[in-house]
């Protein structure tokens, strides 16, 4: 194993990690590994017996074995998001071969992370310690317990997080997979036709879309990924555990959900619509600001693509 540092939970505890495995072989197994990487495991083999015995122990993690045909796992973790409103994280475990079970995962799975059902283990470990790490760093952060500094954490406008924070959230994500490995990406994101807006309604209802822009992020995005406003009509977020190859699917679930979104400004309804782009860790290396920088870049070439495809096709009609 990789990983093997005892790290505490609640109350000085062990990390208590819930594992729905309904092959007996795969669960010893995946038990003994995260008992040796510093987890007090709770292990189960029905999958109705995971609300019951999540709403008993609360643990700090879930980890959910996925298989065809029915796909049962992916509807309780559902039902466990409910049950904890996204503040426990969820892993879902697939074999490393069944690509149906993980593209059903990646599409239906509300964004939850992948990672395989068999092997050494240490990414398992990895990324549920970065998940757990991250989170409880955040919380520390925005209760003030950190230097008192939580007012300065957030935008004003919009109540996400604020550029020099999300800096600071990269900055510790790159530290702990360059010293346990794992990988993460920044997606950057702009709202459509808002500076139009501003100059056509003023700033007090361009600030509402922004706001408006906002909480489709927070509803779309996972409970382990960071958002924030980094811009006048810009977002940005930090997906931690999140290789560049599901980068695809979760830019195309954000953006189709601002698809189906409707913001209303004086009885008239207003489409918006998100640019998008982004890098993965450790395909690129660099600072925080490089690497929110590469992602902007990312999004202007993207923009520009479709500028120009729109063009050829509106000439060849």
């Amino acid at each position: 194993m990789g990983v093997k540092g005892r790290r505490v939970g609640k109350a000085g505890q062990l990390p208590t990690v819930l594992l729905i495995e309904p092959r007996a072989e795969d669960l010893e197994r995946t038990r003994t590994l995260l008992g040796e990487a510093g987890f007090r495991v709770v292990p189960v083999t029905r999958l109705d017996a995971a609300v019951p015995l999540f709403e008993v122990i609360r643990p700090d993690a879930v980890l959910l074995a996925v298989q065809a045909p029915d796909f049962g796992a992916v509807q309780v973790a559902r039902r466990l998001r409910q049950l904890s409103r996204g503040t426990v994280p969820l892993l879902y475990l697939v074999d490393p071969h069944d690509a149906v079970a993980r593209q059903h995962c990646l599409e239906k799975g509300q964004c939850v992370d992948v990672v395989p059902r068999t092997g050494a283990g240490a990414e398992l470990a990895v990324k549920l310690h970065a998940q757990l790490r991250l989170k409880a760093a955040v919380q520390r952060a925005a209760s003030g317990d950190e230097a008192g500094a939580a007012p300065a954490l957030h935008d004003p406008v919009t109540g996400l997080y604020n550029r020099a924070f999300l800096l600071a959230l990269i900055g510790l994500e790159t530290r702990r997979c360059e010293r346990h490995g794992g990988s993460f990406s920044v997606v950057a994101a702009e709202v459509g036709g808002w500076t139009a807006l501003r100059k056509e309604y003023g700033r007090g209802l361009a600030e509402r879309l922004l706001v408006y822009s906002a909480v489709v992020l927070g509803q779309t995005v996972r409970e382990a990924d960071a958002v924030a406003r980094v811009g006048d009509s810009q977002f940005a977020l930090m997906l931690p555990a999140t290789p560049s190859e599901a980068v695809p699917v979760m830019i195309a679930r954000v953006a189709a959900r601002f698809e189906t979104a409707r913001f209303q400004v004086e009885g008239r309804v207003v489409r918006t619509s998100l640019q998008l782009g982004a890098v993965s860790f450790p395909d690129m290396a660099g600072t925080p600001q490089q690497l929110l920088g590469a992602a902007q870049q990312d999004m202007r070439r993207s923009r520009e693509f479709r500028r120009m495809a729109g063009s050829v096709a509106r000439l060849s009609v």
